[in-house]
């Protein structure tokens, strides 16, 4: 066997702080301590917390049977309990909506990702399909938007979202839920409608892309085609401008309502109707 690359000397273990239970474990590879309960086969359950080396809380996770199952939660290496990481696991798999979002204080190592999405994003939020990145289904949250996000039902459509767009930053993903909406020319758009794709009607299937505050009450948005193509290969695109009356009535965020909506539209007979439409 070839000479490979050394393994790092793992690490020993710091002196325990005070605040760390005396049952918890410090685990080299994280550089966390841990405690929670484990069956009589060893596997972990229950609800299981997480520490920095230091005592600070790095994180609380749920296992069932050895496997993560319901909220598990991170927070920033740097005492400020600031979160960093929130998803929601089922049958071991991330499931949900997968939550980043920066620290109000200072810096953490590993995250330094974060700062691509620019420096007025503070809160990342993707939908994540039975352990799947859904990576077009996205928001982008201002300062403001850690706080507050915009309110959703229980099958995470937006509530008044037009109220909201001020939390929001450019390139947020959003969904047109209604039948159609009516643009700024006072014309009738129904590209990408999720109500008329679920009974079969023709209409063009792609994205909404949040492009920014044009006016008082007035914003631009961005349509992406997922059928048609520009001579150069590059998805088709239209604009359009839509005033917060009107996105609150026909729009919702598109990370949260991904994971409801799919059953009720993405169908074998839906998709090929779809493709009959372009």
């Amino acid at each position: 066997m070839g000479a490979g690359k050394r393994k790092p000397e793992p690490k020993v273990a710091p002196s325990r702080p005070d605040v760390v239970p005396d049952a918890a474990r410090w685990d080299a590879h994280e550089e966390t301590w841990s405690v929670g309960e484990r069956t009589a086969e060893g596997k972990r359950t229950g609800v299981w917390t997480f520490y920095f080396a230091d005592g600070a809380l790095a994180g609380h996770a749920t296992y069932v049977n050895g496997v993560r199952e319901g909220l598990t939660e991170w927070f920033h290496a740097n005492k400020s309990g600031d979160l960093r990481e929130r998803i929601t696991y089922v049958g071991g798999k991330m499931h949900g909506k997968r939550v980043w979002q920066r620290t109000r204080k200072g810096k953490t190592p590993g995250f330094e990702w974060f700062d691509k999405l620019g420096e007025d994003t503070w809160r990342y939020e993707v939908a994540v399909i039975n352990g799947t990145m859904q990576q077009r289904h996205f928001t982008c949250y201002g300062k403001s938007g850690i706080e507050e996000q915009v309110p959703s039902t229980p099958e995470g459509r937006s509530i008044g979202l037009g109220d909201h767009m001020d939390k929001l930053q450019p390139e947020t993903v959003l969904m047109l839920v209604e039948e159609t909406f009516i643009d700024g020319d006072d014309e009738e758009v129904n590209a990408g409608s999720l109500a008329r794709i679920a009974r079969g009607a023709k209409t063009a299937r792609g994205r909404w892309v949040y492009l920014g505050r044009e006016a008082e009450d007035l914003y631009k948005l961005r349509f992406v085609s997922d059928d048609a193509h520009e001579a150069d290969g590059s998805p088709r695109s239209e604009e359009h401008f839509v005033d917060g009356a009107e996105l609150s009535r026909a729009f919702t965020l598109s990370a949260d309502y991904l994971v409801t909506a799919r059953p009720v539209f993405d169908t074998p007979r839906n998709r090929a109707t779809d493709r009959e439409a372009v």
